[in-house]
């Protein structure tokens, strides 16, 4: 049986996970005492925040579409076998660079953030400010697999699941925007009304649910994709919007995470189904698609012995940022390469064991 293929997908990876080292590579420029261009709106209000934003509606997207297929296939899912999925492709490059910054690093954590962090709550310890700063964007994946614990089971046993999944989009989107300013003019405890922020904070799980919603929207037939792509004009169009607006920094108050993970599920949609679309997944990005977990994951450790060996002893602010750039990219690839050759593909082939679709 052949695999379940979405095209375009692993190329939206590539640009999240090279967007992602662009913004840290900026960070650390800033944090050893050279020009960076922070100040900049795109890095400044979007940035490399909303590339993991991209991250979280290409999975939810991507999962749910597969559980739906399981579910029209099987007349249920497995959620024995979702979650061994999940821990063969996730759990040991999760746990790997946790333990390599660690020893590379020198790191000395709290013990709530190994507690937390080793329990799979990265992003509750990121949020509380006890993140794991040897590899801090580890947070995003305490949210992804906490969201995939009740994830398969709503999918499983819910009905009249498009209601179900707006439902819960508007409720983790809405609620502490509503909930935080009413304790605060009831005078509930500050370290209380702190700690409900932070978790919200710390949970984008309405960015997967997006991906979610349209991924239902499409097995579904619902007429709504028909006008999202009834030309290929108009689907180009939705396509580009998100990340035309993300490279120009554009934000609001209150939704801005929102906006885009809608904004990114619609564009995932089109890319991925429509047929008058082209496959943008070319031979290398296709490959760094492939790669980016690895590239996540690796590159923060990277750029701490980049930055702490010195390499680049110019005064030439041209040649500084071509040479740590391209250091900086090249090994991050290199080492991710490596990384999926011979640590992630051997278990993704344990992972197809399990696979139902």
């Amino acid at each position: 049986m052949s695999r379940f293929y979405l095209k375009g997908l692993n190329s939206y990876r590539a640009i999240a996970a090279l967007i992602v080292i662009v913004g840290h590579i900026e960070i650390f420029k800033q944090k050893n005492g050279f020009d960076n261009a922070l100040n900049l709106p795109f890095f400044k209000y979007t940035g490399q925040h909303i590339a993991v934003v991209l991250f979280f509606a290409l999975s939810g997207f991507l999962i749910t579409m597969l559980l739906l297929r399981e579910k029209d296939k099987f007349a249920s899912v497995s959620l024995k076998k979702f979650y061994l999925r999940r821990i063969f492709r996730v759990w040991p490059l999760y746990y790997l660079i946790l333990f390599l910054s660690y020893f590379l690093l020198n790191y000395s954590p709290s013990q709530n953030t190994v507690l937390l962090c080793l329990t799979i709550f990265p992003n509750i310890a990121h949020a509380f400010d006890i993140g794991w700063t040897a590899s801090p964007q580890i947070w995003s994946i305490g949210v992804e697999e906490q969201f995939y614990i009740a994830w398969p089971a709503i999918v499983k046993y819910a009905n009249r699941l498009l209601i179900v999944f707006i439902f819960i989009f508007c409720f983790f989107t809405i609620l502490p925007h509503v909930l935080i300013p009413v304790l605060t003019k009831f005078n509930v405890d500050s370290h209380m009304v702190f700690l409900i922020a932070s978790i919200f904070y710390g949970t984008k799980f309405n960015c997967m649910i997006a991906g979610g919603i349209f991924a239902l929207l499409y097995h579904k037939k619902y007429k709504i994709v028909k006008l999202l792509n009834y030309n290929k004009y108009v689907a180009y169009g939705f396509i580009l919007l998100p990340f035309v607006l993300w490279f120009s920094g554009y934000h609001i108050k209150f939704f801005t995470d929102d906006l885009y993970s809608i904004l990114f599920s619609i564009s995932i949609l089109n890319i991925s189904t429509n047929p008058e679309i082209v496959n943008i997944d070319f031979k290398i990005p296709n490959y760094l698609g492939k790669i980016s977990y690895g590239i996540y994951m690796y590159h923060w450790i990277i750029l701490e012995f980049i930055f702490k060996m010195n390499f680049f002893k110019t005064s030439n602010l041209v040649t500084f940022n071509i040479l740590l750039y391209g250091v900086a990219v090249s090994i991050t690839i290199i080492v991710a390469s490596i990384s999926y050759q011979f640590i992630e593909r051997p278990l993704l082939n344990w992972k197809e064991r399990y696979s139902r679709t």
